[in-house]
């Protein structure tokens, strides 16, 4: 079933239903998406860099930093990459991706820590763990700009990054995320970039790796609602695909879904925590959106 098209046939109620979703889905509002006053950008190499001026803590930084579809540095760990972000900054200690979790360190985009991506300071040696509540990592200028590791309560200045660009996939089409919002949110601003939430890509379950690996994402909306409600007719927003099937949705099998808990489960995202699987959520949580445009040449 296309988005936006009637079938004879069809009960009052699913009519009544398609309508009012219809109205949801294409009355486009503007939606603002110009940095707040408090970011700072500046565009190097691969992508663009914001300087958060604002002192915060490691996670409300990267709150901050996610908002806006991005996240703490990890491109920082091409050491010579800090010295022109410092010059342009002009920061003494900021906060970057990097974080203990267990007894490992790993970047926020899921690569691990090794000692030649890390730049720990070597005098005195760190990471420390004085404390032993140092689990968050930040760069000091005071020690020519290598890692320490810091409580995460402390607040910094926060280095972050987002491919404004996004990611141009081998299926001819780039993608991008969005501010956090609610699928419908996230849906306007996708089309207010000219695309829509990524709906053909996503059916082709290789492409979804190397998307989350560009753009370095935990969870994300995509271009699949449950029309109905009650987990009884899920469509893609791809005007070439009729209906969803077990061979396009990639349902996350265990817990197995779409599950419907609540009972108001009828918006699709993937998430990385169970290896870019589908799920089902309540449209009104809030989580990035993942926009797919196409490529114009």
């Amino acid at each position: 079933m296309k988005y936006g098209a009637l079938e004879l046939g069809l009960s009052l109620c699913f009519v009544l239903s398609f309508l009012q979703f219809s109205a949801s889905l294409w009355i486009v509002e503007h939606i603002e998406d110009a940095l707040v006053e408090q970011w700072r950008e500046v565009y190097s190499g691969s992508g663009y860099y914001y300087f958060l001026t604002q002192k915060k803590t490691f996670q409300q930084a990267r709150d901050e930093c996610r908002r806006y579809g991005g996240d703490l540095a990890v491109r920082v760990r091409d050491f010579s990459l800090r010295s022109s972000l410092q010059q342009t900054f002009n920061f003494d200690n900021a906060w970057i991706g990097l974080i203990k979790e267990g007894n490992s360190w790993s970047w926020v985009d899921k690569t691990s820590s090794t000692t030649g991506n890390t730049h720990w300071i070597q005098n005195p040696l760190q990471p420390s763990n004085s404390g032993g509540n140092e689990n968050c990592g930040e760069i000091i200028d005071e020690y020519y700009l290598r890692t320490n590791d810091a409580p995460c309560s402390v607040t910094r200045y926060g280095l972050c990054e987002h491919n404004r660009y996004g990611y141009v996939a081998s299926n001819g089409y780039r993608y991008m995320l969005t501010a956090k919002g609610t699928w419908t949110s996230t849906r306007y601003e996708c089309i207010n970039y000219g695309g829509d939430l990524a709906a053909i890509g996503m059916q082709d379950f290789s492409l979804r790796a190397p998307i989350q690996q560009a753009l370095g994402f935990d969870g994300a909306w995509i271009g699949l609602r449950d029309l109905i409600g009650g987990g009884k007719d899920w469509v893609w927003a791809d005007p070439m695909v009729t209906s969803s099937t077990a061979e396009n949705t990639h349902w996350i099998q265990n817990p197995e879904q779409p599950s419907n808990s609540g009972g108001n489960e009828n918006c699709g995202e993937i998430l990385l925590q169970y290896d870019l699987g589908t799920n089902d959520r309540a449209c009104t949580a809030e989580t990035n959106g993942l926009c797919e445009i196409p490529v114009i040449t």
